[in-house]
């Protein structure tokens, strides 16, 4: 029942999540955070910083301190130009552990658990180049989400237990009553986290945000009567977008911070039952072929972008292109700009970018050298 639920949003274009959410949660798509494999962005400094130890304690589910004041990222109507851009080698520590890694949005905080195999796990955490490494890593811990003040957050490998590491302290999250899946999609810097569960009676997904500072106390966001709901991101003040999906129906939706929300608007001409939500920055969300303004309603169609790409807080769509070659371009205001293709005369694939647009990264498709565009 939970696999046939993700089959409208493959048919909508949806990237693929950076886990596999079929065989672990079967939940359907978490939005695709292209950052993931960015600690190529950290740079070579973190590795002759001073290392800290923090002990961590786990337990019960339990309060933690009051949520932080959150702040608006900076925010246009109008996309910047991106201005030139320079492309160089990446040669930070660390670059084989991508799949381990977690980034915040402005790349200023990166996340990786040891290995896997090693005993006792810990995570490792660097912010502007202080390295601190994280004992106490919960069992089977999965690393999903990172924000800029640090917090992180996974789940297990059954996909039934969740944690957020904040205050020097694993806490175990409470889900809703009927939950037996838990899928965890965003945090904000304010803490509060975004995912979605699955229940079994009824056989359906629901979205969930657990307040920065109360783990214990999940708020299920309202969905339609008989129809599943899937989150996207959260931003700042606790807006949430996502999806609701009745059968092979998909209808982006927003949930305002007071838990009440209604279907996103489609741009005009614009038509189909198929246009998933897949990212989340700042003020700006996009989905395949649409772009829009959480505060202002404003929708824009897009065009040239393969799938719903990722958006940075101007409004900066970043993706590959609708055509056979797939290579990198950003949308600005209606124009498709290339990024550079090759480095050392090489093909280079454009993978992610940081919430201000101001640089990306990619790999090498004759060695897989990680390389790294500045604009």
């Amino acid at each position: 029942m939970h696999e046939d639920l993700l089959s409208p949003l493959r048919d909508a274009g949806v990237r693929p999540p950076r886990v596999d959410l079929r065989q672990a949660i079967r939940v359907g798509r978490r939005r695709r955070r292209m950052r993931h494999a960015a600690v190529a962005g950290l740079t070579a400094a973190a590795v002759l910083a001073t290392t800290v130890a923090v002990s961590a304690v786990t337990g019960r589910p339990q309060s933690m301190p009051a949520e932080r004041t959150p702040v608006p990222l900076p925010t246009s109507t109008v996309a910047p130009p991106l201005g030139e851009c320079s492309m160089s080698k990446d040669t930070a520590p660390y670059v084989s552990r991508h799949p381990w890694v977690e980034l915040d949005r402005s790349w200023r905080v990166a996340v990786h658990l040891d290995a896997p195999g090693t005993q006792p796990v810990e995570a490792v955490r660097y912010t502007d180049g202080r390295v601190e490494r994280i004992k106490g890593v919960p069992s089977d811990f999965r690393l999903t989400n990172v924000n800029r003040a640090g917090d992180f957050a996974g789940v297990n490998g059954a996909n039934d237990r969740a944690w957020v590491y904040r205050d020097r302290r694993f806490t175990r999250l409470v889900l809703p009553d009927g939950a037996t899946d838990v899928s965890l999609t965003d945090i904000n810097d304010a803490g509060d986290l975004l995912g979605t569960v699955a229940t079994k009676q009824p056989s359906r997904f629901k979205v969930v945000v657990w307040p920065g500072g109360r783990p214990g106390r999940p708020r299920v966001l309202d969905t339609p009567d008989g129809a599943s709901s899937r989150a996207s991101g959260i931003a700042w003040d606790g807006t949430v977008v996502g999806d609701v999906i009745r059968g092979d129906v998909i209808t982006p939706f927003l949930w305002h911070p007071d838990g009440t929300g209604e279907p996103l608007p489609l741009p005009a001409g614009h038509h189909g039952e198929k246009v998933a939500v897949g990212d989340l920055t700042g003020d700006w969300a996009v989905g395949t072929g649409v772009r829009w303004n959480i505060r202002t309603g404003r929708a824009d169609a897009v065009k040239g972008i393969d799938g719903a790409g990722v958006v940075d807080m101007y409004g900066r769509i970043f993706g590959l292109s609708d055509t056979a070659d797939q290579h990198g371009v950003v949308w600005i205001n209606g124009i498709l700009v290339p990024v550079a293709q090759s480095f050392d005369g090489h093909k280079v694939y454009f993978k992610g970018v940081r919430d201000d647009g101001r640089q990306m990264y990619g790999f090498s498709a004759f060695d897989s050298t990680w390389v790294r565009w500045t604009c």
